[in-house]
């Protein structure tokens, strides 16, 4: 019991440090719309650092189950987990520096900037969700299955507005460049969902195991 809960805290410090990446990912839109440049090089250093700590973290975890041995029986499922939740703030540190790479003029034109804005906050609602699925894990396992189904909706949502702000994308921002640069970021975000739900999927093959 001592090995799991060990185990279990570092992927939830691991969980945590994604979700504050996810919220500083809402700062680094808000700076770029103000052209402030000092705020978007903190906001991306502030991301990067957590990349940093969540692999430092899932080595912590590789090194504590290697001890337990055979002392955990879904220790696989747990390393698959890490992985995975490892892999969002991958993502979300790439969202940021494509984020950082559009023209202000975009980001401050309201038919833009609100549905991106908005399927930014969906995707820190999915995160925050799946931290909450980690944390419940070794407390209550059948509320950690629960609140995966609640990312799984979420992403949901955000497949829809994905492909709604593609189509508008499309017939409005005139300029290649322009098109490429919003379509890498609404791309980014949408694939920080897919690996959110592939954690939460991988938290509930956990939580079944606990």
């Amino acid at each position: 019991m001592q090995a799991r809960r060990r185990t279990l805290l570092v992927l939830e410090d691991e969980t945590r440090r994604v979700t504050d990446a996810a919220r500083v990912l809402s700062q680094t839109f808000d700076t770029v719309a103000k052209g402030d440049k000092a705020g978007l090089q903190s906001a991306l250093e502030k991301i990067k650092k957590a990349e940093e700590d969540v692999v430092t973290l899932r080595r912590a975890l590789i090194r504590e189950l290697a001890q337990v041995g055979t002392l955990l029986v879904n220790k696989e499922d747990l390393l698959r987990t890490a992985f995975t939740v490892e892999d969002i703030v991958g993502h979300v540190n790439g969202t940021a520096f494509k984020v950082s790479q559009l023209r202000r003029t975009i980001v401050k034109t309201k038919k833009y900037r609100e549905p991106i804005s908005s399927l930014i906050d969906l995707l820190i609602q999915s995160i925050s969700k799946l931290n909450d699925c980690v944390r419940a894990l070794s407390l209550n396992p059948e509320q950690s299955i629960e609140m995966a189904a609640q990312v799984q909706r979420l992403e949901n949502e955000m497949d829809t507005r994905y492909r709604d702000l593609v189509a508008m994308v499309m017939k409005n921002v005139a300029g290649y460049r322009d098109l490429i640069a919003v379509k890498d970021v609404i791309q980014a975000i949408e694939d920080a969902a897919d690996a959110t739900l592939m954690a939460a999927d991988a938290t509930t093959i956990v939580a079944l195991g606990v």
